[in-house]
């Protein structure tokens, strides 16, 4: 039985070498692959720190935002629950 898989795999596989056979990379391919791996190199941990950075700083800005927003409406309802905690005290002369 495994015999008969694997000879139907050899078939499978000899059939897609000879149909991609033709099959080649354009002119120039290594040199391209090259020169991306060069470029790759160039990018220490600062570059891709601040690149990862440049992504998350919509969120912070949002997040920043959100937390002045809810401190001043904090802010507010603290004022107003003390105000109304003290009572109104009136002067005779």
């Amino acid at each position: 039985m495994k015999r008969e898989v694997d000879e139907a795999m050899d078939e499978r596989l000899a059939k897609i070498g000879q149909r991609t056979a033709a099959l080649r990379p354009r002119g120039g391919y290594s040199d391209r692959v090259m020169r991306a791996v060069q470029a790759s190199q160039g990018v220490g941990v600062i570059d891709g720190m601040l690149g990862a950075a440049r992504a998350f700083m919509p969120v912070a800005v949002m997040a920043a935002a959100l937390a002045v927003g809810w401190a001043v409406r904090a802010d507010r309802a603290a004022d107003l629950a003390l105000a109304s905690s003290f009572d109104a005290v009136e002067m005779e002369w």
